[in-house]
């Protein structure tokens, strides 16, 4: 009898030829196998844990592995060929992000938004006791609540009453008298699965426009009392997202696996989590959920970069060591010099206490630092060749002729990608790119302010460069553009350190993790966005 769940495992790639070359042979494909092999199935029809096992110890011999459940359509299929290359060799190289004279930050160059809301508009119970159809608010795939008849001997008028007043309330988004309604309702008819389903999605929309004004605490109270009504993905999506904003990873991974245990192949749980894995550092376990999502139907162009990218660091850094020290966690060649490892450690520490001194914090240690040699640091991180660095959830640099001679340079690196890393952290990626740049190149300064007369002399060939007009990415910029965009933002932190201090840019941060970027300004500074922008 077969288990109850099945699932095959898929291999995608190899870390290096040396590895490919120790899975064919347990294969037994070792030359026997005519053409390149990218993608295959090495089992199926396993459970889950089973599945997992596999996935180790494909995993150990050096390939890139992933788990798919076969009833979702499948990326693989037996000898095919569509998964991203193998070999660096291979990579289409593409440029991520354009940065400043010190580094690239690509982790998020834009205000990182919510998902849309998912909030389905309740039924009312016409005579019959029937529950009507609504479409969604927002026209989203989901499909909208299914007609429902309550049964005669629990449904009563007063019922009825009282779930048409809860719907009509919801209609306008006044959520605590519509909930009122609808448990009153609900206690009188307690069978009723209609008006349980209509205060589930009433506490799903309260929810989710609390977690959109920063009201994390209330939304995470009504998305868990959403959960308690009975499954549904959304719910379990939205709770993880408030869990998240809480700082709690552990009961946003819980929310999330809870959610994607009734729903396997939800692609945006499966999404939520390969982010997460992400941001642990988890990059195999990252990548198998990211491609779990794309099979379920979630496509585009940011998460196949996504994918590509993480494929690129996996190959790159599969034989990589690691170094650590109190605050830094150092992956880098086993072939790299102690001496090289004890020179960067040294400056991102003296990098880290500049930071100090300058904010009074850094970014929460460990933080990962990643080193490659010159030519491989640009084709995995596809930066353009003048970048010194790039961070991308971790610090990624190049370490070719490291010495003495280049400290400075070495440490206003450094200094750049702990602020990224601290602005990523402090409003949990969701600060624009002009403050994202403008605190690391204020950040870097030997002396505050040091650079105002390149900024302005920048500024000044592209008069018309204004915060608001920016886009959420330079990178489509062209160079003339860019060198103003990156002028703008780095004036546009300098002027607000010199009017409000640089713990008001703290406090900036922490209040744009918790609700939309310009009403997190107004409430730091007491002044529109749009009349900052357009006053320097």
């Amino acid at each position: 009898m077969l288990p109850e769940e099945c699932y095959e495992v898929h291999i995608h790639g190899f870390a290096n030829d040396v590895a490919r070359a120790r899975v064919l042979e347990e294969l037994g494909l070792l030359g026997n196998l005519q053409g390149e092999l990218e993608c295959f199935v090495v089992a199926s029809r396993l459970s889950r844990g089973e599945a997992e096992k596999e996935q180790q110890r494909w995993s150990r011999l050096g390939a890139h592995v992933r788990i798919v459940a076969p009833a979702s359509p499948s990326p693989a299929e037996p000898l095919g060929k569509e998964t991203p290359p193998r070999s660096l060799a291979r990579a289409t190289l593409r440029a991520l992000a354009i940065g400043s004279l010190a580094g690239v930050a690509v982790w998020w160059l834009g205000e990182r938004t919510l998902p849309r809301g998912v909030w389905k508009l309740p039924g009312k119970l016409d005579e019959s006791g029937s529950l009507s159809s609504r479409t969604s608010l927002n026209k989203v795939s989901n499909p909208p609540v299914r007609a429902t008849t309550i049964p005669n001997e629990i449904h009563s008028d007063e019922a009825a009453r009282l779930n048409n007043e809860g719907v009509a309330a919801a209609e306008r988004k006044e959520w605590m008298a519509a909930a009122e309604h609808l448990r009153a309702a609900l206690r009188l008819a307690p069978a009723a699965t209609g008006i349980q389903r209509n205060l589930q999605q009433v506490l799903l929309g309260w929810g989710v426009d609390a977690l959109r004004s920063g009201e994390v605490g209330t939304a995470v109270d009504r998305l868990a009392e959403a959960r308690g009504l009975g499954p549904d993905a959304q719910v379990f999506l939205w709770l993880g997202y408030a869990f998240q904003q809480q700082g709690d990873l552990g009961k946003a991974q819980a929310a999330w696996e809870t959610g994607l245990e009734q729903f396997p192949e939800q692609p945006n749980l499966l999404l939520a989590l390969g982010e997460l894995w992400e941001q642990r550092d988890q990059r195999e376990k990252a990548l198998d959920y990211f491609f779990r999502a794309r099979a379920a139907g979630i496509d585009g162009p940011e998460l196949q970069r996504k994918i590509e990218r993480l494929g690129r660091e996996l190959d790159a850094e599969w034989e990589y060591q690691l170094t650590r020290s109190a605050r830094f966690d150092v992956r880098h060649p086993e072939s790299e010099p102690a001496r090289t490892i004890e020179f960067v450690l040294a400056n991102f520490e003296a990098a880290y206490d500049h930071l100090l001194d300058l904010l009074g914090v850094g970014p929460t240690p460990p933080i990962t630092v990643v080193l490659y040699p010159k030519e491989q640091f640009h084709a995995v991180t596809q930066s353009p060749d003048w970048a010194s660095g790039v961070f991308s959830g971790r610090i990624q640099l190049p370490v070719g002729g490291l010495n003495e001679g280049n400290r400075l340079q070495l440490q206003r690196v450094a200094r750049h990608e702990l602020a990224h890393a601290l602005v990523s952290e402090w409003s949990r990626r969701r600060a624009p790119s002009w403050l994202q740049e403008g605190m690391a190149m204020w950040c870097e300064d030997d002396h505050p302010g040091e650079r105002l007369d390149w900024a302005l002399s920048l500024r000044a060939t592209e008069p018309s460069t204004q915060l608001t007009h920016l886009p959420h990415s330079f990178v489509l910029l062209g160079q003339a553009e860019a060198e103003a965009a990156y002028a703008s933002s780095y004036l546009a932190v300098v002027r607000l350190v010199e009017y409000h201090g640089a713990r008001k840019l703290l406090e900036l941060l922490r209040a744009s993790a918790q609700r939309e970027f310009s009403a997190a300004f107004r409430e730091t500074f007491g002044q529109d966005l749009k009349d900052f922008a357009e006053g320097f």
